[in-house]
């Protein structure tokens, strides 16, 4: 947090406000005398963040707050124990999951949702791998490794890889790699169906199906590894 104090008299909206927003938070911890730990500054950002929504304050610009929240959190998550995180998954799931699509627009904030939801699916156990909510944002996150922007589209693949690269114990292989590798294999597919654009203008245009696959064979070639192999021979045959 010592990175982040010093921003309250930054001219960068982006570094000011989530820095004001850390020293409201720790003037309240020391009003009312609690420690200044991890669960403090998570339980704390989860109902920050609660009454950001209530309010319907979406504004996702730089200096908004909600940017600043899901920066905070997505800064405090790694240092929150693993059964604080489960514990918490319901509320975690409710507030984040359904901001994705007001998000895609928006990369800086994406990126600390990306990174927020990273540490989420290492920490939950293999039953809440099943909630839909969290179903529903792993999918998102999948759609994001061919996104276009290069540092979301890499922070998509980091967090798809970090996930499936370690299953939940005594899993050897994660639940959600047949789901990776089918995903992949759909949009080989696609891509395939449609490698030259037939327009008039074909070669003004960009070829957004090389695009995608490019990005595509550069994400498979780190998850190969971690999906099952009938799978990977399924991708290797298109």
């Amino acid at each position: 947090m010592a990175k982040i104090r010093p921003h309250v008299s930054s001219n960068l909206p982006h570094q000011k406000t989530p820095a004001v927003l850390l020293a409201a938070l720790e003037s309240t911890f020391q009003e009312q005398k609690t420690e200044r730990t991890s669960t403090a500054y998570f339980a704390a950002l989860l109902t920050t963040l609660d009454g950001t929504i209530q309010k319907k304050d979406l504004g996702l610009n730089e200096g908004d707050v909600l940017p600043a929240e899901l920066y905070l959190l997505a800064f405090i998550v790694p240092f929150v124990s693993h059964p604080i995180i489960r514990a918490n998954l319901n509320t975690i799931i409710s507030l984040t999951a359904p901001l994705f699509p007001a998000l895609t627009s928006h990369a800086p904030a994406l990126r600390s949702q990306l990174s927020l939801y990273q540490n989420v699916l290492r920490a939950i156990d293999r039953s809440q791998l099943e909630a839909q909510g969290i179903r529903q944002s792993f999918a998102s996150i999948l759609q994001l490794c061919i996104d276009p922007r290069p540092k979301v589209r890499k922070k998509a693949v980091e967090v798809i890889h970090d996930v499936i690269s370690n299953p939940p114990a005594p899993l050897a292989i994660h639940p959600y790699s047949k789901r990776v590798a089918d995903w992949a294999i759909a949009t080989l597919e696609e891509v395939s169906a449609n490698p030259i654009p037939k327009s008039k203008n074909a070669k003004k245009e960009p070829n957004h199906s090389a695009e995608t696959a490019i990005h595509l064979i550069a994400f498979l070639r780190q998850v190969l590894p971690h999906v099952p192999s009938t799978v990977s021979y399924s991708v290797f045959a298109i």
